[in-house]
């Protein structure tokens, strides 16, 4: 007969053999024995997160940074709950996350048992798979079955498209005996290197992709991919075709347009030729301006290349799949482009790039200290090579009104866009890249995830850019929250909490900013070595962040 804990040894040894980069641990008692193993076998690449709800947060921070897995461990109970968040997100920035809840025996659930509740199946919505292990080890069949269960919930997390996973392990009392050595031959596969899928062209894509005249990509969210990067650059040379992508996909050429937003909104409606040929691919864009222009016309053939989760017709345009890697895909369609002076498509929408980047960079030179004003000039300002983390609601659309730059690495959390992880996230890029990790999010966003701080390994790289509105700034640059009645006291909701003590209380380095001259000498300073991650307070007027813009997103 196996010991009692074998499974649980054995789960942290394949963890460790297959790949995973991290482990997240929040303490507890029902998950102590899963703390012994995971903290033995991977000591000091463990990280201790109180905070679950940060913690699995956390873990995105340090698996979309490194490429590599992340295991999160919590007791049972509301802990379980807390990693819901931070599991969501994972799950549309396809993240490999492997989310280990400790668990009470079945007979102990909903029998007002302490730190009970109904454990399996609690993520079911958003994430890629959910294993249960055998609940006693009474014999090689029980620990057999732990192994298969295990090999199948890394297999989900590993394999495209990657994702999170629950792995639920009820405990039996005692949990604070010795744990025995790991099992030979345990059911290892190398499955955190590698997750080419097939990649043959079919034919209907291959056939629209010789017919089009006129092509646009639109490149969503991802992370750097050098591969990916060249091939795009070589499928640019097309005469017939348009690159669009976001900073945060962290792929464009020297002239793709990186702020569809702003150039949406600067382009007069029938003033472009329209595609008929489009080719999305990655995950979310933020820019809403671009949804609407492309849900408002009909595109002849419209195609999603991608390993994606789940069918997606994002512009409402009876799109057709390629289920494939996009990378291989364009590198394969690099050696059929149409080389040549561009056309009229493509020299059309090119010269309303440039009109709206020559007449925005005279126009922003004169807008009036503000946040619009201040993201500009950190972006511009940043080190090569410095990791951006976007906070959610205005920070990334006013990150986007400047081009993006090809040697700065953008993240955000927008798979499902909320703000209560973003700064966890970033505390998470910065630990596993050992560089110079800024993050620019609001003052709500700030206090919302302040726990983020109570973390005894804060990168001493991170930088805190806070854009201290007094409240939700969002809510003024949307139509529709300000001319509410419960506009200033429910959407704006203002805070009375003084960011400088949060920071002291955390023993963090401290800045105000108030006007340019403060802000250019705040950014000098962080950019120097510090004994500390720093908050740098951006204090900014709501009227003035308003008008600037929407000053910027006037029409010519």
């Amino acid at each position: 007969m196996p010991h009692p804990l074998q499974h649980i040894t054995d789960l942290s040894e394949i963890c460790y053999q297959a790949g995973f980069a991290y482990v997240v641990i929040s303490p507890g008692s029902r998950n102590a024995p899963l703390i012994d193993a995971f903290s033995s076998r991977f000591q000091e690449r463990c990280y201790s997160i109180v905070d679950e709800r940060s913690a699995a947060y956390f873990g995105l921070g340090l698996s979309r940074e490194s490429g590599k897995p992340v295991a999160l461990l919590c007791t049972s109970g509301t802990a379980v709950l807390n990693y819901a968040p931070g599991l969501a997100e994972a799950y549309y920035q396809q993240v490999p996350l492997l989310a280990v809840t400790a668990d009470r025996p079945a007979e102990w659930i909903d029998q007002q048992d302490n730190q009970t509740i109904r454990q399996e199946g609690i993520y079911r919505n958003y994430i890629k798979h959910s294993v249960v292990l055998p609940e006693k080890m009474s014999s090689e069949e029980n620990l057999e079955q732990a192994h298969s269960r295990i090999a199948k919930a890394i297999a989900a997390v590993c394999i495209a498209p990657r994702g999170p996973v629950h792995l639920n392990v009820p405990l039996h009392e005692p949990l604070y005996g010795g744990l025995p050595s790991a099992s030979p031959d345990l059911p290892v596969q190398d499955l955190c290197l590698s997750s080419s899928t097939g990649a043959e062209i079919p034919h209907g894509f291959l056939d629209a992709w010789t017919r089009a005249g006129k092509i646009l990509i639109l490149q969503g969210q991802g992370t750097p991919d050098r591969q990916l990067h060249k091939n795009l650059e070589c499928l640019c040379q097309d005469h017939r075709l348009v690159l669009m992508a976001e900073n945060i996909s962290n792929q464009y050429t020297n002239d793709a347009i990186t702020t569809p937003d702003l150039y949406f909104a600067q382009v007069k409606d029938g003033e472009l030729p329209e595609p008929d040929l489009l080719i999305y691919t990655g995950g979310q864009l933020v820019s809403k301006r671009i949804k609407t222009y492309l849900r408002g016309i009909r595109v002849q053939e419209t195609w999603r290349v991608g390993v994606d989760a789940y069918p997606m017709d994002t512009f409402r345009q009876e799109n057709k799949f390629v289920p494939s890697d996009a990378g291989t895909i364009f590198e394969k369609l690099g050696s059929m482009i149409q080389p040549g002076a561009p056309s009229e498509f493509k020299s059309a929408w090119m010269a309303a790039a440039r009109k709206v980047l020559n007449w925005q960079n005279e126009l922003q030179k004169s807008l009036p200290f503000s946040d619009v004003s201040v993201v500009r000039d950190i972006l511009n300002s940043l080190p090569s090579g410095t990791r951006t983390e976007l906070g959610n609601s205005s920070a990334i659309r006013y990150s986007q009104l400047v081009p993006a730059r090809a040697d700065l690495i953008y993240y955000s959390n927008r798979g499902v866009s909320g703000i209560d992880g973003c700064l966890s996230t970033a505390s998470g890029t910065a630990a596993a890249s050992g560089e110079p990790c800024y993050i620019i999010l609001g003052d709500l966003s700030f206090v919302y995830d302040s726990n983020a701080l109570w973390n005894r390994a804060l990168s001493k790289k991170l930088r805190i850019i806070v854009l201290n509105n007094q409240g939700g700034g969002i809510f003024g640059l949307i139509e529709g929250p300000g001319k509410k009645a419960a506009f200033k006291d429910y959407f704006l909701a203002h805070h009375p909490v003084d960011l400088q003590k949060l920071a002291e209380a955390f023993n963090l380095n401290y800045f105000c900013v108030k006007d340019k001259q403060s802000l250019q000498s705040a950014l000098a300073e962080t950019a120097k070595g510090q004994n500390a991650a720093v908050v740098v307070e951006v204090l900014t007027e709501q009227e003035i962040n308003t008008l600037a813009y929407h000053r910027v997103m006037q029409k010519d």
